[in-house]
């Protein structure tokens, strides 16, 4: 539980730095756009830091050691404004190696398989893109560890930062010193009101000590003094002051001679182009870094605009739109097309009801199972934990979009959507239990054996996520990469899931026990009717595959830009537009199982129960089948059996949640749509 807390530690507003002021880049995973696999940066041959390697600050939450993100120290050291150049890397020793077997195989597997460094200063990501050119389609973060040529293998030893900064006089710094302080104020002032004078005093203060608000003055004064105490002591004090906004590398390969001078050479300098370091054995690697720094005008509120572009983001932007008209008047159409058909049908029943007819078959269609419509399915058990687990994943999408379009969960909070989506699934086991309990009471007429179903919701749907995981985790474990979840933090997911997830859930259950049972508009009969053959129209295989069909073309062009971002290593930050086309795939996914469920009652079939839940689920069949063709075409680069089981198991956890929500809406519509429809009919 302390993985996850730390989750929501966001980024420090408006952190500013003093000329000659130290600041050091923290070094992340390798990860590679073709095998998914990260790896700790310092598993490969790399110099280490003089103090010792170390976990960067508080970056580590349940959602990052997931995801394979790891944080850590590095050599990389930079002097606010000052530029630098040939600065040793590999300090004290001056260089890695000499390399080994073992260090040249892992060296010619990464950069074969196109693996990445990434680091991250000042909360910014690195990348190999200029970030100030507004033509740039999209910036991708990282940089190549190195390339292939003619068989040879050459790293890239030698970086040329560029850092943009944004020039302040500490105003951010004036300004969280003023919340500070009102902070100690109110904080103390809060103590005082809560606690009388009497109180204090028998606690044993002293009547000087609480006397009055000027004691939380004078708090906030001593801190005052000791932050300008500790501004004096500052060799460099000036006024101007900077932000970082930008943080851009050009990666090079520059063969050094061990133990001689590092001489100033450009990575770009075509004049006189270095030679390359080649990766074979018994070379010594000398990595050297050159260090710019660039005014820039972006301010540190905008800084992240730069990193959140995307590929075809006017095409994005343009498929929205259309997306959102074209299910809008879908919707309505589909909504008018129904309304004006049950009130027709509704009409004519009345109609025969008062002139008296008996041939009611050829006109009645659905109204004939009113004894039947609500007749238990078989599988109600299995039924309502389908419905019940459902219920949890549709509130925690929603939930977690609408933080994420809230900006609660910004990409500078790394891991933390992961980590949010887990703690929601987890404390949304109360609602799971509570639906699938209250289900089963509806369908059964009774509470008995509420038990069971608490038990199988529980283990239900974690139980499948955890066996994806389990086999995926098994299969990483030997290849040494952060894809696989340490054994600690393993066990400690098993431990949340049993004794707090599993409780959460018989608690919903045992509340949804005390609800009223509600009652069916009809009776039904104790003799069920027979079920005529259906025609092609209202063929369940053929229903099942037109359900799927619109909600999907709600979905596809927001479900591209999503795997794009999420496979090919690009940001996304649209959850604004993720959260309305999710709320819109709602409605129409719930206009298209009322419709399928009247057809299907008109052909006297009330089995609709079932039915109605694979119908609205059916969409996640043509999620599958566009993931299936996504990782063809866009991730054709991606080989070997570990990464296809990577994708493939993750994608399938996506696609049961997504087949359990929307299962679980286009039951509920159903639902919601026979129970209206037959509580209007009038009985004789």
């Amino acid at each position: 539980m302390f993985l996850i807390g730390k989750s929501y530690n966001s980024e420090a507003p408006g952190k500013e730095f003093y000329p000659g002021g130290t600041i050091s880049a923290q070094v992340n995973s390798l990860t590679s756009f073709e095998t998914d696999l990260p790896y700790e940066y310092y598993s490969m041959p790399f110099c280490k830091p003089v103090e010792g390697v170390h976990r960067a600050g508080n970056a580590a939450n349940l959602g990052t050691v997931i995801m394979g993100i790891k944080l850590l120290n590095s050599q990389y050291n930079f002097t606010i404004m000052r530029q630098e150049k040939g600065k040793d890397a590999c300090a004290p020793k001056g260089f890695y190696g000499p390399l080994d077997g073992k260090d040249v195989k892992k060296l010619q597997m990464l950069i074969t398989q196109k693996y990445r460094i990434n680091m991250v200063l000042d909360n910014l990501p690195v990348t190999a893109q200029d970030l100030l050119d507004k033509n740039q389609e999209f910036v991708r973060p990282g940089f190549e560890l190195g390339y292939e040529e003619d068989g040879k293998f050459y790293v890239f030893n030698h970086l040329q930062f560029n850092i943009l900064v944004h020039p302040t006089h500490g105003e951010y710094m004036r300004a969280r010193q003023g919340f500070k302080d009102a902070a100690v104020l109110d904080n103390i002032d809060a103590r005082r009101m809560l606690l009388s004078r009497k109180q204090l005093l028998a606690a044993g203060a002293s009547e000087a000590a609480l006397g009055g608000s000027s004691s939380g003055r004078q708090l906030a004064a001593d801190e005052k003094k000791a932050d300008d105490k500790e501004k004096k002591d500052d060799p460099a004090t000036p006024d101007q002051m900077y932000m970082i906004v930008g943080f851009e590398v050009s990666p090079c390969s520059i063969k050094r001679t061990a133990g001689k001078p590092i001489e100033d050479i450009m990575c770009d300098n075509i004049d006189r182009v270095p030679t390359p370091q080649e990766v074979k054995e018994g070379e010594k690697i000398m990595y050297t870094y050159d260090v710019y720094w660039q005014v820039s005008d972006i301010k540190w509120a905008s800084r992240w605009d730069s990193y959140l572009r995307m590929p075809g983001g006017k095409v994005h932007w343009f498929s929205i739109m259309n997306s959102l008209l074209i299910v809008l008047v879908m919707a309505t159409l589909v909504a008018m097309i129904l309304i004006r058909t049950v009130r027709r049908d509704l009409a004519k029943y009345e109609q025969l009801v008062v002139d008296g007819s008996a041939d009611m078959k050829d006109e009645a269609g659905w109204k004939l199972l009113t004894g039947d419509a609500f007749r238990a399915p078989a599988g109600g058990k299995s039924l309502a934990v389908h419905f019940g687990s459902g219920v949890q994943m549709l509130l925690v999408s929603l939930v977690t979009l609408l933080l994420a379009t809230l900006g609660f969960l910004s990409p500078a909070s790394r891991g933390a959507l992961l980590t949010t989506t887990i703690i929601l699934f987890v404390l949304l086991s109360f609602v799971a239990g509570g639906s699938a309990v209250a289900l089963w009471g509806v369908m059964e007429r009774t509470y008995e054996g509420w038990v069971g179903v608490a038990l199988h919701v529980s283990l239900f749907l974690p139980g499948l996520v955890m066996l994806i995981f389990t086999v995926l985790n098994i299969a990483l474990k030997h290849t040494g990469s952060l894809g696989a979840v340490p054994a600690g933090i393993y066990f400690t997911i098993v431990a949340i899931w049993f004794l707090v997830s599993v409780p959460l859930t018989f608690v919903g259950g045992f509340m949804a026990t005390r609800l009223p049972i509600l009652d069916y508009p009809v009776k039904t009969n104790q003799i069920p009717r027979q079920i005529p053959p259906a025609p092609l129209v209202a063929h369940p295989v053929l229903l099942f595959f037109s359900a799927g069909i619109l909600p999907f073309g709600t979905m596809f062009i927001e479900l591209y830009f999503a795997m794009t971002s999420l496979w090919l290593g690009y940001f996304y930050y649209l959850f604004g537009f993720v959260f309305l086309i999710g709320l819109l795939t709602i409605i129409i996914n719930c206009e298209i199982a009322v419709l399928c469920t009247y057809v299907q009652l008109c052909a006297e079939d009330y089995m609709w129960w079932w039915q109605s839940f694979y119908r609205g689920g059916s969409v996640a069949f043509y999620v599958a089948l566009y993931a299936v063709g996504f990782m063809g075409s866009s991730l054709h680069s991606l080989s070997g059996f570990l990464p296809m089981l990577t994708y493939l198991s993750y994608m399938s956890i996506m696609i049961l949640g997504l087949y359990t929500a929307m299962g679980t809406v286009g039951f509920l519509a159903s639902f919601v749509f026979v129970y209206q429809i037959f509580a209007a009919v009038k009985q004789d």
